[in-house]
């Protein structure tokens, strides 16, 4: 395959799997691993690919993301929406001051696919307890910081390769009694400042290494991330988000069992 080709197919696996409660991490090691050392540890691609996702939830959020940055200006302040933001730089305080201590650490467990593999199972118990739950009231209104707090802690914890962000951040969200639909697009909302801020910092050490591959890449993800973003919410509105559940416990278990 050319580098183009190969560019293409990690962007769209990464749009594919930012959003949808399967670990993107995971399912990026593996395939990089398969390609060759080529694609190994090139953490400005990956961090090309992940700005990519996040430039999806600028653009589908774009709505909701305007109004909140609208209710905390002094013409049109708006106290629920202020509550929202306030809740969103907890939680993404509480993911750096959980997650920076534990991340090289966990960064090693990236070289155990049986661990990976393990976490999958994990990630599909936590995907079928959002779906069991049944349908939550709450709404963006009566979030809490003590519920961004929680989100916080899961976000941190789906840095463990295999455990999906958005399938722990979306449990944990739930699990507090937000709404299904609201849980996930504050859980993507959310992740922007964190994604933004890392990768404004690695394009701006690396920006001279930047080339039309992580273009490419990025671009990919971009598309295919807002098809994934879509497919996601109406699984949550269907009541089908389940599916996922059976797709993490489908691999993790034939991987152990024939790998």
């Amino acid at each position: 395959m050319s580098d183009f080709s190969v560019a293409i197919l990690l962007g769209a696996l990464q749009g594919l799997t930012e959003f949808l409660p399967v670990s993107s991490s995971g399912h990026l090691a593996i395939l990089q691993g398969i390609i060759g050392e080529r694609w190994t540890g090139d953490v400005l691609f990956d961090v090309s690919l992940h700005l990519g996702t996040v430039l999806s939830v600028l653009v589908y959020f774009r709505t909701d993301i305007i109004t909140l940055l609208k209710g905390i200006l002094p013409g049109s302040f708006n106290r629920k929406d202020a509550t929202i933001v306030l809740c969103i730089l907890l939680t993404t305080a509480v993911t750096g001051i959980v997650g920076l201590p534990i991340h090289h650490p966990v960064e090693s467990l990236f070289g155990y696919p049986k661990v990976v593999a393990a976490m999958l199972l994990i990630t599909g118990c936590l995907t079928f307890l959002t779906y069991r739950m049944g349908s939550r009231t709450k709404t963006h209104a009566l979030i809490r910081p003590r519920d961004a707090f929680v989100i916080g802690l899961f976000q941190a914890v789906a840095l463990i390769p295999g455990i999906s962000r958005s399938g722990s951040t979306i449990f944990a969200g739930v699990l507090c009694g937000l709404e299904r639909t609201f849980a996930a697009s504050y859980s993507f909302i959310a992740s922007i400042p964190a994604i933004m801020g890392a990768a404004a910092v690695e394009w701006g050490t690396n920006s001279h290494h930047v080339s039309s591959l992580h273009l490419v890449g990025g671009a990919t993800a971009f598309i295919v991330g807002l098809i994934s973003l879509r497919f996601l919410v109406w699984t949550l509105k269907r009541n089908t988000f389940f599916i996922f559940s059976l797709y993490c416990w489908l691999v993790g278990f034939v991987y152990l069992a024939f790998f």
